[in-house]
């Protein structure tokens, strides 16, 4: 697959180019963890070279051509969501007609969209939607006038405001929560088209991208978002690899990648989050996992599948570093940080980027630092974001929020 670069050149088996570090800037269009949640082993925990002792499953010396096909009961599961998609995607789209301010491209996701386990079936959660617009400030002013109710007090301040709050604080998004349209209770966030393109490619704050790791549904399309939403699953399998070992259980790595938001992410710790959550979306979501991330595991010549859910990735430093340089530059600036605060000597400027890769990935606690490169991504725009709220959507609503997110908290610690 082709990963987008600065000049668009580096396809997936090219020889890695030590020298090529630049942020990938996105084409204008407004103008024209622990890795893995509590309660889950996480997989870093694993020696690096230890196989997963599964049973029943095909020694490491088997080698599956491609990806191995469904079972039967996951294929009837896959339909069964794909039925319920198109059932949700038609609710929402009769509720973004309501909307007159042009939206460029939209999905929904969260446990409104797809089930998780652990919840029964007489919740409704609200359903989360993104809308990614090209003029922030004008689709504001429109839609502002045409849905003042949506806002708290800042929709008196105006849309100077509400823009200004929204891309300067937090990571880019501006939310909208418990709104009901046409029976629907939704909660919209608004971001720039090319605040998302750049967060998929760049890993910025890793907000939304993170959240789109995750299956997600397309309610409007657009031409860039298909090659940038590729290009971000491609980072999350790649982050994901460096922290499993050699020999992995499908189900460990998509938790692992499911898990990246969530590293660094204040709530987890105070009980905003369910902290069964990942574990939770997994679980019910495998068959959709399988789905979005086979045609890129399939792709990445350092990956493959040695059994009908069992994978394994080649641990050589040679493969490890040219992985790790493909990575966004945000991420791979964090991990030689990481790397630099435990001891290991990394010289500085571009040039020094295949020798500091090398070095990196064979030092034994490499999941670590890859996990605190996520962290410090995630954690100060999570924090910024959800302070935001308070802004955007009032006290009485953030506090309607927070007690719904604490609720699942203490639901999921009385089960254990």
């Amino acid at each position: 697959m082709l990963l987008l670069r600065k000049g668009g050149r580096k396809l997936e088996g090219e020889s890695p180019v030590p020298n090529d570090r630049q942020t990938v800037r996105p084409p204008v269009i407004s103008g024209a963890a622990q890795p893995v949640s509590s309660g889950t082993k996480a997989p870093s925990q694993m020696q690096s070279n230890t196989a997963v002792p599964l049973s029943g499953q095909a020694s490491a010396s088997t080698t599956v051509s491609g990806v191995p096909k469904l079972t039967d009961l996951e294929e009837a599961k896959l339909e069964q969501m794909r039925a319920a998609q198109w059932e949700t995607k038609d609710v929402l789209s009769g509720v973004m007609k309501r909307f007159g301010a042009p939206i460029r491209y939209a999905f929904a996701y969260g446990s409104g969209v797809y089930k998780q386990a652990g919840y029964g079936r007489a919740s409704k959660p609200m359903i989360d939607v993104i809308f990614a617009v090209s003029h922030p400030d004008h689709w504001h002013a429109l839609n502002i006038s045409q849905n003042r109710s949506h806002y708290s007090f800042m929709g008196t301040l105006g849309s100077n405001a509400v823009t200004f709050v929204q891309e300067k604080l937090g990571a880019g998004v501006y939310y909208n929560p418990f709104v009901e349209i046409n029976g629907v209770m939704i909660k919209y966030g608004v971001v720039s088209i090319d605040t998302l393109s750049s967060d998929l490619l760049n890993w910025d704050t890793l907000y939304l991208a993170g959240r789109m790791h995750k299956p997600t549904l397309t309610l409007r399309r657009d031409p860039l978002m298909r090659i940038t939403k590729q290009v971000n699953l491609t980072h999350a399998v790649r982050a994901a690899l460096l922290m499993l070992p050699k020999n992995f259980t499908s189900e460990e790595l998509f938790q692992t990648i499911a898990s990246l938001s969530f590293s660094g992410d204040f709530r987890m710790k105070i009980g905003g989050e369910n902290p069964q959550k990942v574990q939770n979306i997994v679980e019910a979501q495998m068959p959709l996992f399988k789905s979005r991330y086979g045609s890129i595991i399939e792709g990445l010549p350092n990956l493959e599948y040695i059994g009908q859910d069992l994978l394994q990735q080649d641990m050589s430093p040679t493969a490890r570093a040219a992985m790790v340089r493909k990575m966004p530059n945000n991420f791979y600036d964090g991990l030689v940080k990481q790397g630099r605060k435990s001891g290991i000597r990394l010289p500085p400027g571009l040039g020094a980027e295949a020798v500091n890769t090398e070095r990196l990935v064979t030092v034994d606690n490499i999941s670590g630092l890859a996990t605190k490169a996520i962290e410090t991504i995630v954690a100060r725009p999570a924090l910024t974001q959800s302070i935001k709220g308070i802004l955007s959507s009032g006290l009485t609503k953030s506090f309607a929020y927070m007690y719904s997110k604490n609720s699942k908290y203490r639901s999921a610690n009385e089960q254990k």
